[in-house]
């Protein structure tokens, strides 16, 4: 499925153009990705609340 306006932010945070994957599977602790050309995917770890980095 497309990527939220959220998820969109923690994709191109990871370095990732965010028109090249599409969100598998959204966890509380990770957001699982596949790439719309190669069918690759890929695992985003998300930031935990009172570690450094969260927001």
């Amino acid at each position: 499925m497309r990527p939220t306006r959220a998820q969109k932010e923690l994709i191109s945070g990871a370095g990732l153009i965010v028109k090249n994957w599409l969100v598998i599977a959204d966890k509380p602790d990770a957001l699982n990705l596949v790439s719309r050309g190669s069918g690759r995917s890929r695992t985003i770890k998300k930031p935990q609340a009172g570690r450094p980095g969260a927001h």
